[in-house]
């Protein structure tokens, strides 16, 4: 029992990081190029 609490939480965190990862990857990469294009 304890092995398949262990399978599902490892598969929900792994599905959370997936699901997170866009979001920060799209909030991170607009911010970047604003901030090279204030320098110019």
């Amino acid at each position: 029992m304890r092995r398949l609490l262990a399978i599902v939480a490892f598969l929900a965190g792994g599905i959370a990081a997936e699901m997170t990862h866009p979001v920060l990857c799209h909030l991170i990469v607009p911010a970047r190029v604003q901030v090279k294009r204030r320098r110019q």
